[in-house]
């Protein structure tokens, strides 16, 4: 049996920020802000309407791959946009896993055959 706790997505995201001071703020290019919100709204106007993703193929289709698709834009926000914008000291923490949760995400979990 498996005794390994899984994790939802919301905890996998929200795990570690408690350590971030509420008033500590960072100064973003208003460009790169609405490439990331339109990047978002784009994600949530094809995952809200489920009639969208019906099939596994129309997930593929809308993720692409690395330089095409949802998935492009998603790799350009999180290592072009946003990352180098983080102060030194979250940049350290991501790299000593200070924002990964110890626990693995609910996606890993085995499937039953």
């Amino acid at each position: 049996m498996d005794k390994a706790h899984y994790t939802t997505v919301e905890e996998q995201v929200e795990y570690g920020l408690e350590t971030i001071p509420e008033d500590l703020m960072v100064s973003v290019p208003l460009r790169d802000l609405m490439f990331v919100f339109e990047t978002m709204g784009e994600l949530n106007r094809f995952f809200h309407q489920p009639l969208n993703w019906q099939t596994l193929a129309d997930v593929k289709a809308f993720m692409g791959a690395r330089d095409s698709g949802a998935l492009h834009l998603i790799r350009e926000c999180y290592y072009r946009k946003l990352r180098d914008l983080l102060p030194a000291d979250i940049e350290k923490g991501l790299d000593s896993d200070r924002f990964d949760n110890p626990d693995l995400p609910h996606y890993y979990k085995p499937k039953a055959d």
